[in-house]
């Protein structure tokens, strides 16, 4: 099976800044995807040229259609399905209306799969600027009685250069923020934390941060990913993988 992860913004794998990415992303799929899966990750040529911009709230709306139009070349492509690999979930619910072939959403799924894992989720995200959206969205999706009642949607206390340079291979300082606000997570009623971030999950994933006092810590792009070979399955063994009546009616 081949399965096209949707990264949000233009970042060329060849560019030396975007690099060590790649390759952090690559290693986290492979710790959980079959051996006959084949991952491409894509980013979005025509799309924001930095990830700050994807604080702005105008400019990531517009920056949905181009990571739709992205989206739609993967059925056209071959693909048997698209994992998200962005939290915010970009152009997810467009794409699963327009395409045959399974689209999940990171932060979607990961919601459903803490649900299961737990009773109360909470979420920890890299930037402070996108906790009121990413919180909507706990709502919008359904999921808002399986979150904690206060906060939550939290984010780390790091700065962006320390952040981006723990690509660089030492993710501690990563890990250290984010276990600092877990902790309180956790004293609010949270069993299941999520991270809200696609840089990182995988980050904390490859620091060997999979659960903390006994609370499971969800890397979302490896929930979209199975997710993703999961409805290929399905769909496969001729089983529906998405409504086609109200709003996902094509």
């Amino acid at each position: 099976m081949r399965i096209w992860c949707q990264l949000p913004i233009s970042m060329p794998e060849t560019h030396p800044a975007y690099e060590p990415y790649y390759a952090l992303l690559r290693a986290d799929y492979d710790k959980v995807k079959r051996p006959q899966t084949t991952v491409a990750i894509k980013d979005v040529p025509t799309g924001l040229a930095s990830p700050d911009e994807i604080s702005f709230l105008g400019k990531r709306f517009t920056n949905d259609r181009e990571i739709l139009h992205s989206m739609l070349q993967a059925e056209h492509d071959g693909f048997d399905a698209i994992a998200g690999a962005c939290y915010f979930d970009g152009a997810i619910r467009a794409a699963q209306q327009m395409l045959s072939i399974p689209v999940v959403g990171p932060a979607q799924a990961s919601m459903q799969l803490a649900a299961l894992l737990g009773t109360r989720f909470a979420t920890i995200t890299s930037d402070p600027r996108w906790i009121p959206q990413m919180e909507a969205y706990i709502s919008e999706v359904g999921m808002r009685e399986h979150a904690i009642m206060h906060k939550p949607m939290r984010a780390v206390a790091l700065a962006p250069d320390v952040f981006f340079g723990c690509l660089g291979g030492d993710y501690q300082p990563a890990v250290d923020a984010f276990c600092e606000v877990a902790a309180g997570c956790i004293q609010d009623g949270a069993d299941v934390l999520i991270v809200g971030c696609g840089l990182l999950s995988p980050m904390l994933t490859t620091a060997g941060l999979h659960i903390m006092d006994g609370v499971p810590v969800i890397d979302p792009m490896l929930v979209s990913l199975k997710y993703a070979e999961m409805l290929i399955d399905y769909r496969r063994a001729g089983l529906p993988t998405k409504a086609t009546a109200g709003l996902l009616l094509t």
